[in-house]
């Protein structure tokens, strides 16, 4: 089994994305990320990115206010939705899902889809 991971985030959907992660069962890292700096980031309220180990899969959270937000943030941003690059959200926490193999991004977006 992976490591907890523990998001330092305060969001009703913390303990949800987290139980995602660690279903994906590998390790990851936090990486910065600057979420202020998104186009209508006032709509977001929290935000983590993560790798994993060999830097072949990233993930970055955005914590929202609300399902509604995630469409408007991705338009804004022009979030890319390519096999290696596909985002999608589950209620209020949208994700943003990377990698050079179109496998890996479609397994996590099955687990961020899925059911708790």
């Amino acid at each position: 089994m992976a490591p907890k991971i523990q998001l330092n985030i305060k969001h009703h959907d913390k303990t949800r994305a987290e139980y995602f992660i660690r279903a994906l069962k590998e390790d990851f890292e936090l990486l910065p990320i600057d979420w202020r700096s998104w186009k209508e980031s006032r709509r977001i309220v929290d935000a983590a990115r993560l790798t994993n180990m060999d830097k072949s899969l990233t993930i970055t959270l955005l914590f929202l206010e609300d399902y509604s937000d995630a469409e408007v943030i991705a338009k804004a941003n022009a979030v890319p939705t390519i096999d290696a690059a596909r985002w999608s959200n589950n209620g209020s926490l949208m994700f943003l899902v990377e990698s050079t193999d179109a496998n890996k991004v479609n397994n996590a977006l099955s687990i961020f889809a899925g059911n708790e």
